[in-house]
């Protein structure tokens, strides 16, 4: 499903000097691009993850000096972890704790470094634990990277009494959205096979932006199942692409068998005379 929807993100540039949600939004003829729509509210929870996943191209190991996280609208924040890895593939991001929405949130940083490149041109399939499942090497490589200090974080938010009720949220932009949707699959099938307390999360979701394709049909189809079980709400993994923007369509484009999965949410450019109207 697709949905056309207008919103002025306004992320804050990477320390590369890179738009840092180039798929979703660029500098335009006056300033900022806008993303046409009609979900005011869609609208606004999208360009929320979207601050956060900016926020992962800075030094938001201090929040505080961080100048994209002083955002109203994510300047609340908590980090609970961190991580930067080189071994065996670099990775980098947080985990996020606001008390205002009730929610945690896993955020991976996307493709900056030559090392980054490296990964993500490691596009032969290899075994994802569901049976038929394959998933891109260089992406699992990355996200296994990841998991210790992303499991150690979810593992001490299962014990936290006080998140009881959280919504608990994977968000990443290119690279970064790839080793969110294996985070979030991942984390899915650890809550089908583990005993793990109700009390969070309340529900999960998966929020990517500009992210390749990461698995094959049968990863994809794990993106929307089991959609009936505890905490998967109804628009439980959501993929935002900019209508000019090539990742999302690789490595498909060049190499058979690879899907993606969720909903997609069609970004498309409009001038700020026809986003003002739109909202």
């Amino acid at each position: 499903m697709r949905v056309h929807w207008a919103v002025g993100l306004g992320v804050a540039a990477a320390a590369s000097g890179v738009d840092v949600l180039r798929s979703v939004g660029e500098p335009g003829r006056s300033g900022v691009r806008h993303l046409a729509v009609a979900d005011g509210d869609l609208a606004e929870r999208v360009a929320h993850w979207g601050r956060l996943a900016a926020a992962t191209y800075q030094r938001f190991e201090e929040w505080e000096a961080c100048e994209a996280c002083q955002h109203p609208d994510i300047s609340g924040t908590e980090v609970a972890a961190t991580w930067s890895t080189a071994v065996p593939a670099f990775s980098r991001g947080f985990v996020g704790v606001d008390h205002r929405r009730r929610q945690v949130a896993v955020v991976f940083r996307g493709t900056t470094h030559v090392m980054d490149v490296v990964t993500d041109v490691q596009a032969a399939l290899v075994p994802w634990p569901e049976d038929g499942a394959l998933v891109h090497a260089g992406f699992l490589r990355a996200y296994q990277a990841a998991r210790p200090a992303v499991a150690a974080a979810l593992d001490a938010a299962q014990q936290n009494a006080s998140l009881a009720g959280y919504s608990l949220h994977f968000v990443g932009h290119s690279l970064g959205g790839a080793q969110a949707t294996l985070a979030y699959v991942d984390y899915q099938r650890q809550q089908q096979t583990h005993q793990h307390s109700r009390r969070f999360p309340a529900h999960r979701q998966l929020v990517s932006f500009g992210s390749p394709q990461v698995g094959n049909r049968r990863f994809a189809q794990l993106l929307a199942a089991p959609r009936a079980s505890h905490g998967v709400a109804e628009d439980s993994v959501l993929r935002v692409v900019h209508e000019a923007d090539i990742v999302p369509h690789l490595p498909g484009a060049l190499l058979m068998n690879y899907a993606h999965g969720g909903r997609e949410i069609w970004a498309r450019d409009t001038d700020g005379a026809e986003a003002a109207r739109l909202t």
